[in-house]
């Protein structure tokens, strides 16, 4: 419970200044805690160490500066889904090695775990940002 209240009293200071870095949560029900009381769209994305897309993505999409800024308007979740099997399962996200439909694999779920937006591949910065505010939209 302590680490929630620390981490909702920082949220207002995210964002402000010059964020270099995306602060992607790694518990999936401590994001769905922080979708609850701060009403904002979970974003998933399942990866994994060996995918090429998926480093790609990473150095080039999630560096960027547009989604840097536009990431606190979300929770940002990243899910390794060698070391999750068992979430990317649930959630029928994992990679075509495990059976599942292929990463990078995006999820955008609101607090009541319904699904709002999905994506499977490689997006660039302008691509993830256009999907990011269709989902604001909705």
């Amino acid at each position: 419970m302590k680490k929630l209240l620390l981490i909702l009293l920082c949220l207002p200071l995210i964002g402000f200044g010059q964020s270099q870095e995306i602060i992607w949560e790694e518990n999936l029900d401590s994001a769905f805690n922080l979708a609850s009381l701060s009403n904002k769209i979970i974003m998933i994305e399942f990866m994994a160490e060996w995918c090429p897309p998926c480093k790609r993505m990473e150095k080039e999409t999630f560096s960027n500066d547009k989604i840097i800024n536009k990431s606190n308007e979300f929770i940002f979740v990243k899910i390794d889904v060698d070391k999750h099997q068992d979430i990317a399962n649930e959630y029928k996200r994992n990679a075509k090695k495990y059976g599942g439909i292929g990463i990078p694999n995006i999820l955008f779920i609101d607090k009541d775990k319904n699904i709002v937006h999905q994506t499977v591949g490689f997006l660039n910065a302008n691509q993830l940002t256009t999907v990011m505010d269709s989902v604001l939209k909705k």
